[in-house]
C-alpha cells in the first residue's frame, strides 16, 4: 500500500521498520527511506558504524510501534478474517475504533 500513497507523500523522509529496508534501494520514490541495519547470517553484533544509526530510527519509530500496539491491545483491529473489500475494511477499522472509545 505504501508504494500506491508515495507520490502524494508530503515527507522526505520515511523512518521505517526493517521490513521496508528494500525502499531503501528504490530511487524512483519521493522520499528516502531509513531502516535499521540487519545483522547479516551468522553475525552477533552490529558493526558499529550502524548502531548509531539503527538507535537514532528506533528512537523514532519507538512512540509509533507503542501507539500501535495500544490500538491492538484495546481495538483487536488486526482481526479482520472477513473483510473482503476497500470499504468493508474501512468500515471494519472505523467501527472497532470507535467501539474502543466508547467504552
Amino acid at each position: 500500500m505504501l508504494e500506491q500513497v508515495a507520490p502524494v507523500l508530503a515527507y522526505q523522509n520515511l523512518f521505517a521498520d526493517k521490513a521496508y529496508a528494500y525502499l531503501s534501494r528504490q530511487s524512483s520514490l519521493p522520499f528516502t527511506a531509513y531502516t535499521p541495519a540487519r545483522k547479516a547470517p551468522g553475525q552477533t553484533h552490529l558493526d558499529a558504524a550502524d548502531r548509531p544509526f539503527s538507535a537514532a530510527a528506533s528512537r523514532i519509530r519507538h512512540p509509533i510501534e507503542a501507539l500501535f500496539h495500544w490500538v491492538q491491545e484495546k481495538t483487536w483491529i488486526e482481526v479482520a478474517g472477513k473483510v473482503h473489500s476497500y470499504r468493508g475494511l474501512l468500515v471494519h477499522v472505523f467501527g472497532r475504533l470507535t467501539a474502543s472509545c466508547s467504552r
